[in-house]
């Protein structure tokens, strides 16, 4: 009796399974740098942790630390001729996380979930992919932000203006 050979079909891929990104060789050291400081950790049901997390727990210099070296990611995208309005995004994006940093466990939930490196690692793997013109989003974000930083100053010296006329007229 003849032996039947059955083919056996093996899958090549699971359908979700995560496939590697190519990293451009000019960034890959700062896509390893993002990796580390920002998602190189997966705690179990799929939070991503990094470096910046725990050094961002040391009191006083922590967060100090992390924005220092988050500057090598904007350092690179100037060497790079990133537009400064990405260079811009970028220096804000860190002075988010660092500022937010130092507000006692809020700021260092906030630093883990923010992940500023990995935004600006991106911001800069978009503008050398497609070069040109300043994006919109980055013109949005910066404006945004300028807004939120003005009412931030403005408020509060509108608040003691309006305190003092109530304390004055009593």
């Amino acid at each position: 009796m003849p032996k039947e050979i059955i083919p056996q079909v093996l899958p090549r891929h699971r359908e979700d399974a995560l496939t590697p990104e190519i990293v451009d060789p000019r960034i890959a050291d700062v896509e390893a740098l993002a990796r580390w400081l920002d998602y190189a950790f997966e705690l179990p049901g799929g939070f991503q942790f990094g470096l910046a997390g725990i050094i961002g727990l040391i009191p006083g210099i922590g967060d100090v630390v992390d924005a220092i070296v988050s500057l090598f990611i904007i350092g690179r995208a100037i060497q790079l001729g990133i537009p400064r309005i990405a260079i811009a995004r970028m220096l804000v994006n860190v002075a988010i996380e660092a500022i937010a940093g130092t507000v006692p466990l809020i700021g260092d939930l906030f630093d883990v979930a923010f992940k500023a490196n990995r935004r600006n690692y991106q911001l800069l793997k978009i503008h050398l992919t497609h070069p040109g013109r300043p994006k919109l989003q980055d013109w949005l974000f910066l404006l945004a932000t300028l807004a939120l930083v003005l009412a931030g100053i403005a408020l509060p010296i509108i608040g003691l203006v309006e305190l003092a006329k109530y304390f004055s007229s009593k």
